[in-house]
C-alpha cells in the first residue's frame, strides 16, 4: 500500500528520526515550531500507515560482518516467484524487483567472507532462472543520510 505523507510537517518529523530515533518529541516540536502533542499524533499515525519505523541499526562493519549487493538477472523463470524464495533466507535482508539491467536487488550481510562468496558462486547460480549475478561491496561509507531537503 503506497502513502504519500501529508506535507513538510510529517517529513520534518521523519528527519528528525531518521537523524536521532531516540530523540524526545518535545525537542522536536520545539525545533519546529509546533505542539509536542502535533508531533506524537502524527508520529503515532506515520507509524500506523507503516510510513515510519524507528529501529536501532548495526554497524555491520564495526562488528566484522560482511554485506553486500547482488543484482540479479532472471531468464526463463518469474522474478517474483524468486523474489519470493530468497526472501525466506535469513542472510537476505532487502529484496526488491528491479527496473534495468537487473530483475532483481538483494542486500545480503554474512557472518564471513567465506559464507558470502559460497552463495554468489554456489547458492544464487543454482536458482533456477538465474542467469547472471553481479555483486558489490561496500567499502568506506562517504554519506549516510535519508533526509528529505526542505
Amino acid at each position: 500500500m503506497s502513502v504519500n505523507v501529508a506535507d513538510s510537517i510529517d517529513r520534518q518529523i521523519i528527519d528528525a528520526l531518521r537523524a536521532d530515533g531516540r530523540r524526545p518529541f518535545r525537542q522536536i516540536a520545539s525545533e519546529l515550531g509546533v505542539s509536542e502533542s502535533t508531533v506524537r499524533s502524527r508520529f503515532a499515525r506515520l507509524s500506523e500507515l507503516g510510513i515510519l519505523q524507528v529501529v536501532g541499526l548495526a554497524g555491520l562493519h564495526g562488528v566484522g560482518a560482511v554485506e553486500g549487493h547482488i543484482a540479479i538477472q532472471i531468464v526463463g523463470a518469474s522474478a517474483h516467484s524468486v523474489a519470493q524464495r530468497l526472501a525466506q533466507l535469513p542472510e537476505v535482508k532487502l529484496v526488491a524487483e528491479a527496473v534495468g539491467a537487473a530483475d532483481l536487488i538483494l542486500d545480503v550481510v554474512f557472518q564471513n567472507l567465506s559464507d558470502f562468496q559460497r552463495f554468489i558462486k554456489i547458492e544464487l547460480p543454482a536458482y533456477e532462472g538465474v542467469r547472471k549475478v553481479e555483486f558489490l561491496r561496500t567499502g568506506e561509507i562517504v554519506k549516510d543520510s535519508y533526509v528529505w531537503a526542505s
